[in-house]
């Protein structure tokens, strides 16, 4: 056995298959509501169940991941076609940045202001916020729509109103009514 357990044998854990359904169970929040986006513009059908769980988790076959992070990035994985994340460096630091803003945006309501409008001003010369669809356009979309929703999103953005429909194109119209019902 080597340093670290290198040269061990490891032991296989069952993967999941194509036939496996994945299942989203969750709080109404916009941690939930980020991952159905995910979902969606991966074009990843599930059924969904809210719960009064502090967390969301995601199963598919034998595999349960929990957490907004973890679930997004395996959705972007196993979703339909090219993975999402950006193989140039500064679109991949772009993309990890928008996503903490995503987050930050609905707890700090100084900032969505400032943040939106900058979004409004990079969304005028580029179709998404990194330049490509990446994994940061879904959950920040879930964010903006989460706040559109409470009556706390600043009127006039018209880049971010485009954006915004550019990204709901790429859902399934299936999945589009239930991330929709889902956000709160």
């Amino acid at each position: 056995m080597g340093l670290f357990g290198f040269g061990k044998k490891k032991e296989k854990t069952a993967a999941a298959g194509a036939n496996d359904t994945y299942t989203l169970s969750g709080p109404a929040t916009a941690a939930t509501a980020k991952c159905i986006m995910t979902a969606g513009v991966r074009k990843v059908s599930m059924e969904i169940t809210m719960n009064d769980a502090d967390n969301v988790t995601l199963t598919h076959g034998p595999v349960t991941l929990v957490g907004e992070s973890a679930i997004e990035t395996y959705l972007d994985v196993r979703g339909e076609g090219a993975p999402l994340r950006p193989k140039k460096a500064r679109h991949l630091g772009d993309q990890n940045r928008w996503i903490e803003v995503s987050s930050s945006l609905l707890d700090n309501n100084e900032k969505v202001d400032q943040v939106t409008a900058r979004m409004n001003e990079i969304l005028a010369e580029q179709d998404y916020l990194v330049g490509p669809l990446t994994q940061a356009d879904a959950p920040v979309a879930a964010s903006i729509l989460c706040l559109k929703k409470a009556g706390k999103l600043p009127s006039g953005l018209t880049n971010v109103e485009t954006w915004l429909g550019r990204v709901e194109e790429n859902i399934p119209e299936n999945l589009r009514a239930s991330y929709m019902s889902h956000l709160s």
